[in-house]
């Protein structure tokens, strides 16, 4: 699988230490009509790619070139992780450009893995490929991130050098994972995070950035199928151990404005089979990046589908300030160190 366009952004015309201020107006300029593309099906989102590169010949008839089906559906991948934040156009420009590229693979590996689900071999070589050309790129970034010395700096802010390659390296690991879980079945070797950093970056625990599980996603799904399912987080595990954890979160960490909320009610929705979509009101007393720890924290041990789209999809969740919760609130919400952590690892211990 090629992935034309992150080799340029690392090796070729889309390095961004060659940006220039004229650079700038133009991508000011691509920017705005990218923004009037619709990319919910592959043509709009390649359409949308090359609204970004109308001004590099090579690299757009390269895109053109590459399969693109309406009918399909677009699927988002499935770990996410906290990225730079774009403060400036060149900035933004990037970080749009290596969303949506890793969005298109993504889906074109999923539209591969789907032709050859019945012929292992080539799955096998196309997942391998794939991975492969991800770690390059991955090793790539973090070599030249090492060469200059960098470092991501909130306070004072960060250059563009910085930003696009510490943006890359971390998006493309989570498109690394992504791509790894869709077809493990035929790969030898299945790296957790950890050792991805120690053994195939050849880095250091202090240097891991976390990524986070958001569960399958679909961007068009289909309306009557989802609405003749029954919505259920999927508990699998002991009641008791779930009430005594959520009664325990309550009063440690303040999960729950319990005067509009009580812990009966979080138990009674996520132990429901078949949830009413806004049935019940859940109002937290705790902030996103807490309860997205928390989130992921039980759907690990006690949930099959505690998954952010669903929790939206329940319409039942309500943020600190008041704000129904949705699934991309929880997604922007990430954090390896949140408030609460130590507390709520503590809670969870105790119980394992």
């Amino acid at each position: 699988m090629e992935m034309t366009i992150f080799n340029h952004i690392l090796f070729d015309s889309l390095m961004p230490w060659l940006v220039k201020s004229s650079d700038v107006t133009m991508m000011n300029e691509k920017l705005k009509e990218a923004a009037k593309v619709k990319n919910e099906s592959m043509p709009g989102l390649v359409n949308q790619i090359k609204c970004l590169l109308n001004d590099k010949p090579r690299l757009l008839k390269w895109v053109e070139s590459q399969p693109s089906n309406e009918t399909e559906s677009l699927r988002e991948l499935t770990f996410s992780t906290e990225l730079p934040e774009f403060t400036d156009t060149a900035s933004k420009f990037y970080s749009l450009l290596i969303d949506q590229e890793s969005f298109r693979i993504y889906n074109a590996y999923l539209s591969i893995s789907e032709k050859y689900a019945h012929d292992e071999d080539l799955l096998h070589f196309h997942t391998v490929n794939a991975l492969r050309n991800l770690k390059h790129y991955i090793l790539t970034a973090s070599k030249e991130i090492k060469k200059r010395e960098l470092s991501i700096d909130k306070e004072s802010g960060t250059n563009l050098v910085t930003f696009v390659l510490y943006y890359v390296k971390y998006k493309l690991i989570t498109l690394y994972f992504s791509i790894q879980l869709v077809n493990k079945h035929v790969i030898e070797t299945i790296y957790e995070i950890t050792d991805f950093y120690l053994m195939e970056l050849g880095e250091t625990k202090s240097d891991i950035h976390p990524i986070y599980y958001d569960g399958p996603k679909t961007k068009t799904a289909d309306k009557k199928e989802t609405a003749s399912k029954r919505l259920s987080f999927g508990f699998t595990g002991k009641q008791v151990k779930l009430k005594t954890i959520i009664n325990t979160l309550c009063t440690k960490v303040d999960l729950l404005k319990e005067d509009k909320s009580p812990a009966d009610l979080l138990i009674q929705l996520l132990l429901s089979k078949d949830i009413t979509p806004g049935k019940i009101a859940i109002y937290l007393d705790c902030d996103n990046k807490n309860f997205r720890y928390i989130i992921e924290k039980l759907a690990s041990d006690y949930f099959d589908n505690l998954t952010f789209i669903n929790i939206e999809h329940s319409q039942s969740f309500f943020s600190k300030k008041g704000h129904p919760i949705k699934s991309n609130n929880l997604s922007k919400a990430v954090s390896h160190n949140p408030k609460s952590k130590t507390e709520i690892d503590k809670i969870f211990n105790q119980l394992q």
